[in-house]
């Protein structure tokens, strides 16, 4: 979650005043401040790769000629105006405006859809010989050399545990591909944050300390609420066999199932055993295979238990936060959020998507 002071926490439980912002930059100058908007939404989801994207409705139809300069980037906000007149906000995310419209007519404004944030820019920016790893390098080493080879000047997080290196490998074409096998291979994600920096961390896991309560308390957040149960593409066996470019076998195959007899896909009980199979030439050793095995079950077992939340707009969450929600039956669950979206209309609600949902302190550790 991005971090916000306490009275900004205290704000959302009550009466407040939301307030929106979008700036537009160009080659990290500002180009435009306060831009008027009448509608809008950041969705933040997936783990490596585009994590945000941005829909924004800009009422001012003048400001067609200075958005359309090849580089344009939008920079969405959304906080708090304070009694004292004070404000803080919470930075949503950089992201390429790749496209909009406007209708011809002499009314209605500039329509901007699904701007990616700056990993559009890692996938645009394919290898055009093939690329070799430099073999001694950390893998997180690498994903930060490949990132930023594709988006330069920018700031970079590695929070990563792994210290495998990459070893022998070649990359063809596919650069934000390559990356993405790169982090799960040591049970990471690499994204950029809400301020256009890259970040490379250990995939999240249920154990993390919860950043937020989303609750039915009479100063709670929490509007409404759905569960889910669906079973499709869950899987409780990650099998990761070696692949090899020299025709030598580094490893035997390596399997992590959930042993967990209290899960719901325990593979003693009934949903039996499903097994998901992936190979990787990024993955060169049994311990690092036993790593993104560990990392690719838990995300693959936990769809199984969601819970889709409506809630008072916190723009600090981001994927991967582990949130407490208190229902109003008095339940306290550990959810993990894979999916949110930040409106911006100040009026707006939010929408929370989570998996793995336990009973608080039933939490296994490695989770």
């Amino acid at each position: 979650m991005y971090p916000v002071s306490p009275a900004f926490a205290q704000a959302l439980r009550e009466s407040h005043t939301a307030i929106v912002r979008v700036d537009a930059y160009l080659g990290g100058s500002l180009l435009a401040s306060d831009i008027p908007i009448t509608d809008g939404s950041v969705s933040v989801a997936s783990g490596t790769g585009v994590r945000r994207t941005l829909d924004v409705q800009i009422a001012d139809r003048g400001l067609w000629g200075t958005l359309d300069t090849i580089g344009v980037e939008l920079r969405p906000y959304r906080g708090i105006r304070y009694p004292s007149g004070d404000t803080e906000l919470v930075p949503l995310g950089v992201f390429s405006l790749d496209s909009m419209s406007m209708s011809v007519g002499p009314s209605g404004g500039i329509s901007v859809q699904s701007a990616p944030d700056r990993w559009a820019r890692v996938q645009r920016r394919q290898f055009e010989t093939p690329t070799a790893a430099v073999a001694t390098a950390r893998i997180s080493a690498e994903i930060v050399r490949l990132v930023t080879g594709a988006v330069p000047g920018i700031t970079t997080t590695v929070t990563a545990t792994s210290t495998a290196t990459a070893g022998p490998l070649i990359w063809e074409q596919d650069r934000a591909g390559a990356v993405a096998d790169l982090a799960t291979s040591i049970g990471a994600e690499a994204y950029f944050d809400v301020t256009g920096g890259l970040v490379v961390e250990d995939a999240p896991l249920l154990s993390q300390t919860p950043v937020w309560t989303v609750d039915a308390s009479p100063s709670g957040v929490l509007l409404s609420g759905e569960r889910l149960r669906d079973r499709a593409r869950t899987y409780n066996v990650v099998v990761v066999y070696p692949s090899s470019v020299s025709g030598t076998t580094p490893y035997a195959p390596v399997i992590a199932a959930d042993t967990d007899p209290t899960s719901r896909t325990y593979v003693g009980g009934p949903f039996g055993r499903v097994p998901y199979r992936y190979t990787s030439q990024a993955v060169t050793t049994q311990a690092q295979a036993t790593v993104a095995a560990r990392a690719l079950l838990n995300r693959i077992k936990a769809v199984n238990a969601q819970i889709n939340v409506e809630s008072i707009v916190n723009p600090a969450l981001d994927r991967g936060d582990v949130i407490t929600v208190l229902t109003p039956d008095g339940t306290t669950e550990l959810h993990l959020v894979d999916a949110v979206t930040i409106p911006l209309a100040p009026g707006g609600t939010q929408q929370i998507t989570t998996r793995s949902s336990r009973p608080e302190g039933d939490v296994p550790t490695g989770e």
